[in-house]
């Protein structure tokens, strides 16, 4: 019999266990003591980022800062961000339409179809985690190069969406293959032995099962996404724009406006309320997705 399948059995009543070593103790002592230093030190660095935010950014927020254009000299001295936020959700939205579809369609070929430990599925997956590290710069200066000059795009929404939506791609394929994989393989073999067809199986029992990891693996990359601003800065972004955003014209953002508002020196306070927006904005996301996971899990 293995030794990791030996029963365990509890020690009888009346038996006295040794005690732990003083050495031991101060060791497991010392450990639990790290643990919570490392914890607390993980909490209260975004907590504390969090919190600057509010005291400095707070003052400036009201219902005009979220409904008005920028304004004064230099250009956002005064004013609002409506326009970064309305073009901020149209370049997220593009890229997670394009990338989503695919990101699922590529993770269901690579568990689902793909013959099991092959080269070809390790160099992909391989491939996948090599571009998600990728700096966002470079998805920004290739969106520059093929999209904006060698197809002709120009900057605008639809340059900044296809550019945004490459981001994405790798992230949501790993999310989703992983997604799929956490699927019991009881019930992939329980739908096959019924004789339902395997795109049957994968897209009424493995489909549902997987689409919280998926859903938590497209946020993650629609944050990703919204938070970046060198994508866009080369391909979709101008310091103003007016009107609702349209595919063939340059849009606001939100991190290329507080980009400009801190490089052009034009008011710090202004720069804290539009950072404040931008991260009340990814909370708002992540817990309305936590949410729906939930959900769906129930």
């Amino acid at each position: 019999m293995a030794p990791d399948s030996l029963p365990l059995h509890r020690a009888p009543k009346g038996v006295a266990i040794a005690p732990l070593a003083a050495a031991a103790r101060g060791c497991d002592r010392a450990f639990t003591l790290l643990a919570w230093c490392c914890g607390l030190a993980g909490m209260a660095l975004p907590l504390g980022i969090l919190g600057f935010l509010m005291i400095e950014g707070a003052p400036r927020l009201s219902i005009a800062f979220l409904t008005q254009a920028p304004a004064g000299f230099p250009l956002g001295r005064a004013g609002g961000v409506a326009p970064a936020i309305t073009g901020t959700i149209a370049l997220v939205g593009i890229g997670v339409a394009l990338a989503l579809p695919l990101g699922i369609a590529g993770a269901v070929g690579l568990v689902e179809y793909a013959p099991a430990n092959s080269k070809w599925l390790r160099a992909v997956r391989f491939g996948a985690e090599c571009l998600a590290a990728v700096p966002a710069i470079v998805y920004g200066l290739f969106g520059f190069a093929v999209l904006v000059v060698a197809f002709g795009f120009k900057i605008s929404l639809l340059s900044g969406g296809l550019t945004l939506a490459l981001m994405m791609l790798p992230i949501i394929l790993i999310g989703a293959e992983e997604a799929l994989r956490s699927v019991e393989a009881s019930l992939r073999e329980a739908g096959l032995s019924l004789g339902v067809s395997r795109f049957n199986v994968v897209r009424r029992i493995v489909l549902p099962k997987a689409l919280p990891g998926i859903l938590a693996a497209t946020v993650l990359a629609a944050g990703h996404a919204a938070g970046s601003a060198a994508p866009v800065l080369f391909t979709a972004s101008v310091a103003f724009a007016r009107g609702a955003p349209a595919l063939d014209a340059p849009v606001m953002t939100l991190p290329t406006h507080l980009y400009y508002i801190v490089s052009e020196g034009a008011d710090l306070k202004q720069a804290y309320a539009t950072a404040l927006v931008l991260v009340v904005g990814l909370l708002l996301a992540n817990g309305c997705a936590a949410l729906i996971k939930r959900r769906i899990r129930h």
